[in-house]
Protein backbone atom coordinates (compact mmCIF):
# COMPACT_ATOMS: atom_id res chain seq x y z
CA UNK A 1 0.00 0.00 0.00
CA UNK A 2 1.54 3.48 -1.23
CA UNK A 3 1.54 5.91 1.84
CA UNK A 4 0.05 9.95 1.25
CA UNK A 5 2.43 12.12 0.64
CA UNK A 6 2.46 15.00 2.69
CA UNK A 7 4.37 18.83 2.63
CA UNK A 8 6.65 19.65 5.66
CA UNK A 9 4.23 22.05 6.82
CA UNK A 10 1.54 19.65 7.29
CA UNK A 11 3.77 17.19 8.98
CA UNK A 12 5.33 20.13 11.01
CA UNK A 13 1.51 20.73 12.09
CA UNK A 14 0.59 17.27 12.25
CA UNK A 15 3.14 16.90 15.32
CA UNK A 16 2.66 20.06 17.14
CA UNK A 17 -0.85 19.29 17.16
CA UNK A 18 -0.01 16.01 18.82
CA UNK A 19 2.96 17.03 20.95
CA UNK A 20 0.69 19.80 22.39
CA UNK A 21 3.88 21.96 24.80
CA UNK A 22 3.26 25.08 24.84
CA UNK A 23 5.84 27.53 22.72
CA UNK A 24 6.77 24.54 20.32
CA UNK A 25 7.49 24.68 17.13
CA UNK A 26 8.33 21.80 15.06
CA UNK A 27 10.52 21.43 11.81
CA UNK A 28 10.43 19.07 9.26
CA UNK A 29 13.52 17.93 6.93
CA UNK A 30 14.20 15.80 4.73
CA UNK A 31 16.35 12.59 5.96
CA UNK A 32 18.34 10.31 4.07
CA UNK A 33 17.78 7.23 6.25
CA UNK A 34 14.18 8.15 7.63
CA UNK A 35 12.82 9.95 4.69
CA UNK A 36 12.19 12.63 7.28
CA UNK A 37 12.90 13.72 10.86
CA UNK A 38 11.32 16.35 13.05
CA UNK A 39 13.16 18.86 15.12
CA UNK A 40 11.79 21.04 17.76
CA UNK A 41 13.33 24.79 17.19
CA UNK A 42 11.69 26.31 20.15
CA UNK A 43 10.50 25.09 23.38
CA UNK A 44 13.13 26.83 26.35
CA UNK A 45 11.63 24.51 29.45
CA UNK A 46 10.78 21.45 27.42
CA UNK A 47 13.40 21.04 24.61
CA UNK A 48 14.43 17.73 25.09
CA UNK A 49 10.79 16.32 26.87
CA UNK A 50 9.60 18.01 23.57
CA UNK A 51 11.87 16.44 20.77
CA UNK A 52 11.50 12.76 22.53
CA UNK A 53 7.37 12.97 22.19
CA UNK A 54 8.01 14.81 18.57
CA UNK A 55 10.50 11.65 17.40
CA UNK A 56 7.91 9.46 18.83
CA UNK A 57 4.46 10.85 16.87
CA UNK A 58 7.15 10.84 13.82
CA UNK A 59 7.73 7.46 14.09
CA UNK A 60 3.56 6.38 13.91
CA UNK A 61 3.27 9.35 10.99
CA UNK A 62 6.27 7.36 9.13
CA UNK A 63 4.06 4.83 8.88
CA UNK A 64 1.36 6.52 6.67
CA UNK A 65 3.03 9.31 5.62
CA UNK A 66 5.96 9.93 3.09
CA UNK A 67 7.56 13.70 2.40
CA UNK A 68 6.33 15.41 -0.59
CA UNK A 69 8.67 16.84 -2.85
Amino acid sequence: MAKDEKTEAELEEMIAQRIVVGGVYVSVRPDPLLGWRPMVITAPKHATYAQKMADDVAVELRKRFVLKG
